[in-house]
């Protein structure tokens, strides 16, 4: 009984797959597939490098205020070394506790100059993926894709460079404000 089911289900697989074969499956006839780049997308746009610019900015600002503050606590460390053996213990301990709290307001600073860092990027990373994700759906609506995927997606080995819409999603994400 089990062979003859076997038997069935195998000659049916057969069947469907010699039916299939002969002009292509018709659910793959209007298949249409595009590639995009985010790499390529990030390097070109002029809108993209911008935001990037930006971020660079900011970071800048933030990195002079932690080297100010780092300054002033290598300004202490010399002033206590060159002077301990000059200053009185309480002067000698006082100059201590200012460094000890130069330098965990320094670790404080880092640490929130960090977090905002990493808040700033991910914020602008999640629009920037946003609005690209807007771009592609409007994109494969317009022209009938049935799937874009973005190029170094798990499993995609090569593809054509005549289904890369990357140069199209480029120029419509910069012409947006």
């Amino acid at each position: 009984m089990k062979k003859i089911s076997l038997l069935f289900v195998l000659l049916f697989i057969s069947f469907s797959w010699l039916l299939c074969a002969q002009d292509g499956p018709a659910w793959a006839q209007n298949v249409k597939i595009g590639v995009l780049s985010m790499k390529r997308l990030q390097q070109n746009s002029a809108k993209f490098q911008k935001i990037r610019e930006e971020l660079k900015a900011k970071f800048n600002s933030l990195q002079k205020k932690l080297d100010a503050e780092r300054e002033q606590i290598s300004k202490i460390e010399e002033e206590l070394q060159k002077q301990s053996m000059m200053l009185s213990l309480d002067a000698k301990e006082g100059k201590e506790m200012e460094l000890g709290k130069k330098t965990r307001h320094y670790k404080y600073m880092y640490e929130e100059i960090t977090q905002e860092m990493k808040s700033s990027e991910y914020e602008a990373t999640k629009k920037v993926g946003k609005e690209i994700e807007k771009i592609v759906e409007k994109i494969a609506q317009a022209e009938g894709y049935t799937i874009i995927l973005e190029e170094g997606t798990m499993g995609m080995i090569y593809y054509n460079n005549a289904i890369d819409i990357t140069d199209r999603v480029t120029k419509a994400y910069d012409a947006t404000n």
